[in-house]
């Protein structure tokens, strides 16, 4: 569904590239995870896929055609897209945030209103929240109204960039069991970034850890980064005592357990 060909990136006045030969497949109706930290070349990798930033080489395949090939605009909207700080125009209500995306895509405006309060039962938005602005919203409110705008276009791919990264670590809990949830629905291909690898463990199919120039220290399931750590790096990034966790079952889900007892995480 989306594939990375050896992309090279190096911005103007660096001389160590951002991204140096890079490739993975994202494979369709999977969510697939960048993590790292700060400075790897997540971001810039996943801004490659719907054309904000271009590659200096290699090739970005979507649905099977080059990027590079396909019209910027058509490729943004044709993709749902949701971004730390929700990104919501000001000046418009929680239903005009969400109905632009839809009337960029051809509905007309009764459509894209009726779609619109559609995407915010989806996400859990109360309907008296439709007349509001993105200033009278909280954090999390705000938060589910840009995953609504990704999805009101009905896209089979989604971006996700540090999308709950701004707000409190209990929202954050319920926005990615929002997800997990709408994804047991109706499955999107989904590639997030974020910096968390306990979000990563949680949300992701495949989680692909970077080091510099976006280089891939492991890719795998989280359970084989728990079992199976790629190197003394990937070690240092899951947590100095996560070579020793175990996995065990309760409830239905597995926790992962460090050596006192302690849940560390949970695996879908």
């Amino acid at each position: 569904m989306i594939e990375f060909e050896h992309v090279v990136k190096t911005y103007s006045g660096s001389t160590t590239p951002a991204i140096e030969s890079f490739n993975h497949r994202v494979e369709q109706g999977s969510t697939t995870v960048f993590v790292g930290p700060s400075g790897c070349g997540k971001t810039t990798l996943l801004r490659m896929v719907n054309r904000m930033i271009e590659p200096d080489s290699g090739k970005i395949l979507v649905r099977g055609h080059d990027v590079a090939d396909t019209d910027p605009v058509e490729l943004r909207r044709s993709i749902g897209y949701v971004m730390q700080h929700s990104g919501l125009l000001p000046h418009r209500t929680v239903t005009d945030n969400i109905a632009v995306v839809a009337r960029l895509n051809g509905a007309n405006k009764k459509d894209a209103r009726e779609r619109a309060a559609e995407m915010m039962e989806l996400v859990g938005l109360e309907p008296e929240l439709a007349p509001r602005y993105p200033g009278e919203l909280s954090g999390g409110q705000a938060q589910r109204v840009g995953v609504a705008r990704g999805l009101v276009a009905d896209p089979d791919i989604i971006l996700m960039d540090e999308p709950f990264g701004a707000v409190d670590p209990v929202v954050r809990r319920g926005l990615q069991e929002e997800i997990l949830t709408l994804q047991d629905r109706d499955p999107k291909t989904i590639l997030m970034v974020t910096h968390d690898i306990d979000e990563a463990f949680l949300l992701g199919d495949q989680i692909v850890l970077l080091g510099g120039s976006g280089k891939i220290e492991q890719s795998g399931t989280a359970e084989q980064f728990v079992t199976d750590p790629a190197n003394e790096r990937v070690r240092d990034f899951i947590g100095a005592e996560s070579h020793s966790l175990q996995i065990r079952q309760h409830g239905g889900k597995q926790l992962l357990v460090d050596r006192h007892g302690r849940v560390r995480g949970v695996l879908e």
